[in-house]
């Protein structure tokens, strides 16, 4: 009797051990099954991740050999036909058109300063060369000879390098919010201000427009989607801060730290 009792307890011991292992496995596979899930999530994440930024990367680069490409041809012939118009104005011989030629003159030769500006602004190896911030003075100079807008630029100090191709990536996003000023803020001021914060390079971008709603454009608007992406290749946050009536604000946050 006391064996049989000792056998039914070694019975309900085994089978509650082996229970136990049993639910320990069954937790343990789940534990990995979820650890596998999260990773492959994670992994399908990265590869979106970097998908988005090859295919972006892409665009830029077709981007940068097209508008290399315009100034190319800027430079070397329709310049070179302006150039030779304007040669062929000075030979001219009328008094009584005087005053005709010296006004076609004048105006070829503002056509051909403009288009050298282009040129330039357009021009990949001058960023590169020159830097973002040479670039963003001409193009606030050209904003000033409009005459349409009022416009500060104030860069503190020398503001670390950014790599190689940080700063056109850089200079194409100011670009862009200045186009998007122009075309849609109605703004008569624009500025700019750059500081170096901690590790950190930050821009402000302000317009005294007409502002918009950040949330209802942010959902439907391509060029800010294009902004974001572009500033996350070169390790920047972009934060904007808008409302109807009350002019747009654009800040920049370039990471200096892990440089190309």
């Amino acid at each position: 009797m006391q064996k049989e009792k000792l056998d039914i307890i070694l019975g309900i011991v085994f089978s509650s051990l082996f229970v136990l292992m049993l639910m320990g496995a069954i937790i343990l596979l789940f534990r990995i099954y979820l650890k596998r899930k999260n990773t492959l999530l994670l992994e399908k994440e990265r590869m979106s991740r970097e998908f988005e930024r090859t295919l972006l990367r892409s665009k830029l680069e077709i981007q940068e050999e097209t508008f290399s490409y315009i100034s190319r041809e800027i430079h070397d012939n329709i310049g070179q036909v302006l150039s030779m118009a304007r040669i062929n104005i000075n030979t001219l011989n009328a008094p009584q058109e005087q005053q005709k030629i010296d006004l076609l003159d004048e105006l070829v030769g503002k056509a051909i300063t403009d288009l050298r500006g282009l040129s330039h602004l357009l021009s990949t190896d001058q960023v590169r060369n020159e830097g973002w911030v040479k670039a963003v003075e001409k193009l606030f100079n050209g904003l000033d000879r409009s005459g349409k807008y009022e416009t500060h630029l104030h860069i503190e100090g020398s503001l670390p390098a950014l790599g190689e191709d940080k700063p056109i990536i850089l200079f194409r996003i100011i670009q862009e919010i200045i186009n998007n000023i122009i075309k849609h803020a109605e703004a008569t001021t624009i500025s700019l201000q750059a500081i170096q914060k901690d590790r950190k390079i930050v821009l402000a971008i302000k317009d005294n427009g007409k502002g918009f709603d950040v949330n209802s454009v942010a959902k439907s608007g391509a060029g800010l989607n294009n902004l974001s992406f572009r500033s996350k290749m070169i390790g920047a946050t972009m934060d904007i801060n808008s409302k109807p009536g009350e002019g747009t604000t654009i800040i920049l946050a370039i990471n200096c730290e892990n440089n190309e």
